[in-house]
């Protein structure tokens, strides 16, 4: 169950980078994008470190 959040959490936080810095002029939500994808980066590979 663990893979499969790491790998979500890594995708979509890839996602969120991407349209948030593509977009981050337009608005502040855009800004919370990349912020959000950031921490989802993080996360992912913190799931991925071995324990």
């Amino acid at each position: 169950m663990g893979f499969y959040i790491m790998i979500l959490s890594f995708l979509l936080g890839i996602f969120f980078t991407i349209l948030g810095v593509s977009r981050w002029k337009r608005n502040v939500l855009y800004k919370l994008f990349i912020v959000l994808g950031i921490i989802l980066i993080l996360f992912a590979v913190y799931l991925a470190r071995p324990h």
